[in-house]
């Protein structure tokens, strides 16, 4: 039988997730291999371009939340946190700035992990970091988010090691019709959503847009939101072999950030000696500021009302009566145009997206000297005393009487422009043999450089004898661009009980620098690297040993290619020596089980991932008595990780009323080996020089970031149709705290980081479709956010250098250590810097459809 997307009559394919479900589990069978035609009107539908899994033929580990559970369950948060509930993902809010949020996915941060709309990726070109501020509106549009763990089933060379979040918009060939939304919240939250759809017009053509308002505060001092969002979608039927869909969506946005983490005597001084051994003397040095604490803002006099500069250009100051030292301001639209022929009678298919992404904005802080509050004892975390910068700044004359400023706020800005181009080829061999192939091509360039952005009450800021005024460029100004071309060859087979696939991919990546800056010889400086080559290999199947249980394994090998911030300083503009490619080998097996009805599924895998060479890099000085014999950036290799755990997923239907979902997640990730300085590259006599502080003890020590011990649950109650309760609950332990292992560079330092404590938190969740005779529906829905107001950490950096209390930056001679060898006092809990979680809140709202 020939997958839907061969299907003579080309179709959609809709998400229709039931209310009674958290999330639609890989072990219950999704909606999304559901084929609807709308009034006679076909689209091709985008779940094979976009690699979704489907249940029953993937053999890999994923987890789906369709729209419904989407609308529920992130009541205006970032995305990732609606997917907080499925094994292995670990997401937080960080600062609590809106957008500031991050994912981890079995213990790889989202530079591992793959973020894709509509099988776009839209992970960072230089870094592979994911900002969703800039993806904002995408939670309003989108039909579903499937989270597929490990090597996933993507045939694109994209980092997907950790897992792939593969997130899908409405489509475009939907009835007529529409929603407008309203949301309010804690701290003066308010949003306002309208989405609108044309339905089928002349049996060729549909349309669907939205718009989104929101604004507000939050319960971090100094933070707020102020952003937009848009999203368009088309789809015109041109025959019956040719389709043609157009995306489009962006979020311009700006917000107040609360970037930095703190000792926890910080936020509260009872909380700080709750923890065994936290050093008075530490409690003396952070004292307690409140959990709202924030350092970067403050007010200023009113009568201030000086213009600023950002990506718009010079116009008035946001607020009267206080600046933000830290706030982050961006547009990122993304358009994209997908072509997909599909001829009739043809074992022949062929899918292409070209698409576009450009941004501008950036980022603020402070430049030069300024002013900090001097009231309070202790030096850490002061907020900025602008009136004081101001007037200093003001009474700071030169001979002509204008006011050079001593320090001013400046951009940190990034301008940048990514256009691609994938290509996709599909052939029917056989009945039970398909195979594709395809190429992936992407350019990309991005203007990194600094501004004038406020000068405080000064006409003007010196720097290199030059007067700058607002919008002038300071400090740096570098172009970057990056160069990808990727390929693959993918064959599947299938025939009664059994499926499975393999598939090859190839990549090649190259980058270039340019200093616009600082001139060598009365010339930019240009740096192009080399050329660098990277490979995947996939390997699956499944089988169905009944109609109730199957069985699935995997196996991947993937080379990934270096960073741009492996491969040339972004300050400098000097290369790394040899830049490594980074190896990541995995595999996994896993069963699934439905029961009778469909009441009972269960799923469970064991995965296990080693990754070798992981990329440092640093400045490297060897010496030859007072000589200097080498004096380059190099890379670091030889750090490994092996990241392994059990996943457990399931769910229950008691009856119509109840239903019940769980999630368990039991991992063990941690560092697998010492690391003898060595540098790849130098030859023997200069490896003899390498200094021994390069050395890394390591070995057993746990990956931190995310905890490894993770249980979540939810219960529904749908008392009458239209109408849900749900209790969420998720409870996290052994979060380790995060480090950088090259800073273990004492062989008697073998204590883990800092483990912050267990924690569980319940939310809670309601709706009620009302009823109604005419054809508008209406429905209201209230989520209450840690509904115990749990006092939680929810991030932590171990032994941190400007939060964290160790005796020896004090003056004391025994350098923290409690007795000989033992340096408990480095990794204890006066030492981290943290962030504690969100307090209890709430959103509510009423949606009406028409």
């Amino acid at each position: 039988m020939k997958p839907a997307s061969y299907l003579p009559k080309l179709s959609v394919a809709l998400i229709a997730a039931g209310s009674g479900s958290l999330f639609a589990q890989s072990v219950d069978e999704p909606t999304t291999d559901r084929v609807y035609d709308l009034e006679g009107f076909t689209v091709t539908p985008l779940e094979q371009f976009a690699n979704q899994a489907i249940y029953g033929e993937t053999p890999i580990s994923f987890s789906e939340v369709g729209k419904e559970d989407l609308d529920k369950y992130l009541a205006s948060q970032d995305i990732p946190m609606a997917l907080n509930f499925t094994p292995s993902v670990y997401a937080t809010n960080q600062g609590g700035g809106a957008g500031d949020a991050r994912i981890n996915i079995r213990g790889f941060d989202q530079r591992n992990v793959a973020v894709m709309i509509n099988g776009v990726p839209v992970n960072d070109m230089e870094n592979g970091w994911v900002y969703w501020s800039n993806w904002d509106g995408v939670g309003d549009i989108a039909s579903s988010v499937q989270v597929q763990r490990g090597i996933s089933n993507l045939d694109l060379a994209v980092p997907s090691i950790g897992g792939t979040l593969n997130i899908m918009t409405s489509p475009a060939g939907q009835n007529r019709g529409g929603m407008l939304k309203q949301e309010f919240g804690s701290d003066g939250f308010s949003k306002t959503t309208l989405i609108g759809h044309t339905g089928l017009i002349n049996d060729k053509f549909a349309a669907s847009a939205a718009i989104a308002r929101k604004m507000g505060g939050s319960y971090i001092d100094g933070v707020w939101t102020d952003a937009w969002s848009w999203y368009m979608g088309a789809s015109l039927q041109l025959n019956d072999a040719n389709t043609i869909e157009f995306y489009g969506f962006g979020a311009p946005q700006k917000h107040g950030q609360n970037l930095y983490q703190r000792n926890i005597a910080t936020y509260s001084e009872s909380t700080a000696r709750s923890f065994a051994n936290f050093d008075e003397e530490a409690i003396d040095t952070f004292y307690e500021r409140g959990f709202a604490y924030n350092e970067t803002w403050n007010y200023v006099d009113a009568s201030y009302t000086a213009p600023q500069a950002d990506h718009h250009g010079i116009g008035p100051r946001r607020f009267e009566g206080y600046i933000n030292e830290r706030e982050n301001f961006y547009d990122k639209p993304q358009v994209s145009a997908n072509w997909y022929f599909r001829p009739e009678d043809s074992q022949w298919s062929w899918d292409n997206v070209l698409y576009y992404s450009g941004g501008e904005g950036g980022g603020t802080g402070t430049y030069g000297s300024v002013s900090r509050v001097s009231d309070f004892g202790g030096y850490f975390h002061r907020n900025r005393d602008w009136d004081a910068e101001i007037a200093q700044n003001q009474a700071n004359l030169d001979s002509a009487g204008r006011a050079e400023s001593t320090g001013i706020l400046r951009n940190s800005r990034n301008n940048q422009y990514t256009i691609g181009l994938i290509s996709k080829a599909t052939y029917e061999a056989s009945e039970n043999w398909t195979t594709s192939f395809g190429l992936d091509w992407r350019t990309a360039e991005i203007q990194h450089f600094r501004e004038v952005r406020d000068l405080l009450g000064g006409d003007y800021y010196l720097e290199n004898e030059q007067q700058k005024t607002l919008g002038g460029i300071i400090d740096y100004n570098n172009t970057n661009t990056v160069d990808w071309l990727g390929g693959y060859w993918q064959a599947a087979y299938e025939k009664d009980d059994f499926s499975g696939f393999g598939m090859i991919g190839l990549s090649q990546i190259s980058y270039s620098f340019q200093d616009d800056y600082n001139w060598v010889n009365g010339a930019p400086l240009i740096v192009d690297s080399d050329t660098f080559d990277g490979m995947q290999l996939k390997l699956g199947g499944r089988y169905n040993l009944n109609e109730s249980t199957s069985v699935y394994a995997n196996l991947g090998y993937v080379e990934k290619v270096p960073i741009f911030d492996n491969v040339i300083d972004d300050g400098s503009g000097e290369k790394y020596l040899n830049p490594p490619d980074e190896i990541f080998v995995n595999y996994e097996i896993g069963v699934n089980y439905t029961g009778a009805e469909g009441k009972l599924t269960l799923g469970a895998n064991y995965y296990r991932t080693n990754w070798d060479d992981r990329a440092f890099s640093r400045r490297l000085e060897l010496r030859q008595g007072e000589q200097i014999v080498f004096d380059e950036y190099v890379n670091i290799s030889g750090v490994n990780q092996r990241h392994q755990g059990l996943e457990f997923e399931g769910s229950y239907r008691f009856n119509n009323q109840f239903s019940l979902n769980a999630a368990v997640s039991l991992n063990d990730w941690e560092y697998t080996n010492d690391v003898t300085a060595r540098v790849p590259g130098l030859d023997s006599d200069l490896q003899q020089l390498i200094p021994s502080q390069f050395d890394l003890y390591i070995a057993k020590l746990k990956v931190g970031d995310a905890p490894q011990t993770q249980f979540s649950s939810s219960l529904t109650y749908t008392p009458q149709s239209g109408m849900y309760f749900t209790g969420a609950m998720r409870y996290n332990a052994d979060n380790y705290s995060s480090f950088d292992p090259l800073s273990r560079t004492n062989e008697d330092d073998r204590i883990q980081s800092w483990k912050a404590p267990d924690f569980t938190v319940f939310d809670f969740h309601a709706g009620w479709k009302l009823p109604t005779d005419t054809d508008i529906e209406y429905e209201i829905f209230a989520s209450i956010l840690n509904v115990f107001d749990e006092e939680y950490i929810q991030d932590a950096t171990d032994s941190d250098s400007f939060s964290g209390y160790h005796t020896d930056y004090y003056g004391d001679e025994d350098l923290g250590i409690v007795g000989s060898g033992d340096y408990r006092d480095l990794h204890d809990a006066d030492s981290a810097a943290v962030h504690f979680g969100a307090p209890r809140r709430f959103n509510a709202g009423i949606k009406m459809s028409f």
